[in-house]
Parts: structure tokens; sequence; C-alpha cells
């Protein structure tokens, strides 16, 4: 629509000729608006014609009987009809209510029509200045005067749609509107809903633009209010009436009113006056009210639109920063969960079972010793059996916690195997460092003391088995494990509370 506009408009300021800029505008339609035919039919001295170039509106007239005319004069509105070949816009040309013409366009059957509404400029201006032409009724100049206002009315639909807020577009709309159309005063009023009404822009009574978003008040019992176009339409026009500021009666003179829809729903309205320099309205005023009207409330409702989204998407980002962040901490939860026992929670068998390989590898491939301490806590089934299983989980849980921070050595794995065992993996360490961590986790766990209840503590003992290797192309992590293992069997053999090495 903006190519279409620019086109036309153009057309009309570099031609000289009516007809012939007539007759360069009808391609126009086909071209931009994708219809395949256009077609103009006119009225003039009581019969219909069709315009050609070669005599512009002299051909053979066309019966008002005609098939199409027919159907378009039982019309009062612009209106489309489907047939299995085509599809047909009629769009009526008027003057002071009386048909003067007829554009019609034709698209292919399945193809979608081009809004009226979008065209409503066009067919006002087209109207005038086919007036003009057949019946030199209007004053001279006003076909210039209107076409101006026209393209004015097109620079504003560009100015709203570039505008950065809803501020700025009804900021420009109330501005740019009383310059283009040359009325005194303009104001948007919003529907805030429960029968209220709220200020944005407006006119005071000195003709500047100020923002109004202060007033705010129930709607007023005013002429339009009840008006039916005001409740079914875009305009209602009152003469010889009062003016009012702030609810506040102010002069006297003509006022309007254009209702802004969203759909069928009138969402706010626009009032004008000519309070400060009394001028009326022209003939065409009407026309362009209604379509500044429909102009203002298409980007008004296109931006709520779009504000209402960017506020659900905020919202919506917001609830899924907060859902990733919940599940972040849940997946956190589930990792740690995942890899520490949860009853010592120091790391688990699984935390063990992934890191042996990996530190054997690691030491295999730069030639480095591997220490494993496994640790047993003695007759421990004999203290469960005294004392009972909570005070063997607690006890579990003391030495546990008391372990953890025996070895702090640098790669060091302190974690629960499985029921009253652990585990001390050290990498890179010699025997002789899994002998000291075997010496220290001894003399840890003796100086415990296990309370088993309000008045009585027991003291609990470790033995600790010991293997130590340096990976080769024969030797496997299994291995490791197992000597360790046989190790601690053999510290248990010797009476307990004690460490025992392997050694081949």
């Amino acid at each position: 629509m903006d190519s279409f506009y620019q086109a036309y408009f153009s057309q009309w300021q570099t031609a000289t000729e009516r007809p012939a800029v007539i007759d360069g505008l009808l391609p126009l339609f086909c071209r931009h608006l994708g219809a395949s035919s256009c077609r103009l039919f006119v009225k003039k001295h009581a019969e219909w014609t069709h315009f050609t170039h070669c005599t512009p509106f002299h051909s053979l007239p066309i019966s008002p009987r005609d098939e199409e005319l027919e159907g378009w004069l039982c019309q009062p509105m612009p209106f489309h009809r489907q047939s299995a070949e085509k599809a047909v816009l009629w769009l009526p040309l008027q003057h002071q209510g009386t048909p003067i013409g007829l554009l019609a366009l034709s698209y292919p059957a399945g193809s979608p029509c081009t809004d009226p509404d979008y065209l409503q400029p066009c067919i006002l201006h087209l109207s005038a200045e086919l007036k003009n032409d057949i019946a030199a009724e209007q004053p001279a100049g006003s076909g210039p005067v209107l076409l101006d206002m026209l393209q004015g009315l097109h620079d504003i639909s560009f100015a709203l749609w570039r505008a950065e807020s809803i501020d700025d577009m009804l900021f420009h709309a109330v501005e740019q509107g009383k310059k283009v159309l040359k009325i005194d005063r303009i104001a948007i009023f919003l529907l805030t809903g429960h029968n209220r009404m709220k200020g944005t822009y407006g006119t005071d009574t000195e003709g500047n633009t100020v923002k109004e978003a202060y007033f705010e008040s129930p709607i007023p019992p005013h002429w339009f209010i009840d008006h039916p176009q005001a409740q079914h339409g875009y305009l209602a026009i009152e003469e010889n009436t009062s003016l009012y500021h702030d609810l506040q009666e102010i002069g006297f003179g003509w006022s309007a009113y254009t209702s802004l829809w969203d759909g069928d729903k009138r969402v706010g309205w626009i009032a004008y006056d000519n309070l400060i320099n009394g001028r009326p309205l022209a003939d065409y005023h009407p026309q362009l009210l209604k379509q500044f009207s429909f102009i203002v409330s298409q980007h008004l409702v296109r931006r709520q639109t779009e504000e209402h989204l960017s506020q659900l998407n905020g919202e919506l980002e917001k609830r899924v920063t907060e859902r990733t962040r919940e599940l972040q901490q849940l997946n956190r939860q589930l990792e740690h969960t995942s890899r520490h026992d949860p009853l010592t929670q120091v790391p688990n068998r699984r935390v063990f079972d992934q890191t042996l390989p990996l530190e054997w590898r690691r030491a295999q491939r730069h030639q480095l010793p591997v220490s494993l301490l496994i640790i047993d806590v003695d007759h421990f089934k004999s203290f469960n059996d005294t004392y009972g299983h909570a005070m063997g989980d607690r006890c579990l849980t003391l030495i546990a916690q008391t372990l953890v921070s025996v070895e702090r050595r640098a790669g060091a794995l302190f974690a629960r195997y499985g029921g009253e065992e652990f585990v001390i993996l050290l990498p890179g360490q010699n025997a002789q460092a899994a002998i000291v961590a075997a010496e220290n986790t001894l003399k840890a766990v003796r100086s415990l003391l296990i309370p088993v209840n309000d008045q009585e503590y027991c003291n609990v003992t470790v033995s600790v088995g010991i293997s130590c290797m340096v990976p080769d192309k024969q030797s496997t992590a299994d291995q490791l494990f197992n000597q360790a293992d046989s190790a601690l069997y053999k510290a248990k053999s010797l009476g307990r509370d004690a460490f025992f090495i392997y050694d081949d």
C-alpha cells in the first residue's frame, strides 16, 4: 500500500490533464494491489459510461440495468462478489452521498482482495476529481487541497508506523493531524473499562499539543455518547454545539468525534472542534476524519498488540529464566545426589568406580605410582547389634566426617565404598605416602568418641589395606583393588586396628 500511494500521489502531482492522470492510475491498481483488471464507471447526465483513454467518459452508455452496476446499486458500501472465475471488489465513488462512479477491481478466483478501508483516501480523492471534471460543482482549487491532505494522511500513517512507542505515536497523531486536516483542536481518549476514559494527548485552549495523561474520568453524558454514528461507526458531527476542555464548557462551534475500533470493540475516540479560529468543516472533512481515525485505530491496535506481545514475551523469558535456574539447581542437586552417599554425604562408590580407571590410565601414561587404601570398621556388626542400626549409621557418619579431611593432597579421593567400607585413592603417591595416610586414618578413628546414648560414649577402630603400583601393560586397576582388599584381610587377621601393605 505504501508503494501504491507513493505512485498515486506522484501521478496527480506530475500530470496536467485529469483524463490522462486517470488513464495512468488504473494500471497502478493492477501493478501494486494484485488486481487482474481495473475498470472505472462514471455517471454523467444520468447515464453510466465506461472510462477509456481514447474518449474519456464518452464510450457507449451502459444501462443501469447492467448486471454488474445493478448489483452495485443495491449495496450502500464497498462489497465483494465471488464467482468460480474471479472475485470483484466494488468501490463506490460518491459526492455528498450521491453516486457518481464505480471502481471495479477484479482478482483471480481464490486470490485475496484488497481491504477497502485502505483504499478510502484514494476513493475520496478520486470522487472529488471526477466531480470536478463532470459537474464542476466544487470550488476551484479544492482538488489540490484535498490531494495535499490525503498525502498528508499517508505521511502521518508512515510517521505513526515509525513511532518508538504508543506515547510517541499518539503525540504525532494529534500534532500532525491538526496541521494536515487544518483542524483547530484534536484530542485522543482511550477507554479504560468500567465506563471510564483516560486522556493521552490533546490540544489546549491556545492550540498547543499537550500531554493529558492526568485526565481520567467517567465517560460524561455528552451528545455524541448516544449518537448512532458514534455507537456503530467512525464519525459523529454536531454543528452549533458547546465545546469543552477537561469537561468544562469553554466555547461554541462545531465538534466531531471519530471512534477508535479494535475489530467490533470500541477502544477510544478522537475529539475535534473549531474553538480557536472558528473555521467551518469542508465537504471533504467527514471522509478525511473517518480516514484519519481509521489510520490511528490501525496503528494503535497494532502497537498495543506488539507491546502486549512484548510484555508476554518478557514474562515468558522471565519464567523460562526462572525455570532454567530451577532446573539447573535441580540438576546440581541431582548430580550431587548421584555422586554422594546419602548417609555420610561423602563421594560414593559410583564416583570411585569412575575415577579409578581415569587415574590409572593417567599414571600409566606418565609412569607414576597409584596408591589405594581400603578401610573397614572393626566389629561393626557387633556395634549394630549392641546399639542398633540408628547408632550404627551415626557411627559411620562421624567416621566419614573425620576421615574426609585426613588426606588433602591434590587428586586424592575419599569415598564410601559400601556398608562399613571406605576407600582413599592417592594418584601419584607412592607406598610411603600411603602408609602415612593409613597411620593418620587409624589415629583419627581411635580418637573418636561415638555417643551411643545421652551419657555413654564408645570407641571404634578400623583396619586398612594398602596397595601401591606403577601401572604397566600387564597390570590393571582391578589388580590394584584386589591387592588392597587382600591387604585389608591381612590387617584384620593381625588383630585389627592396624594397616597392612600388599607386597608380592
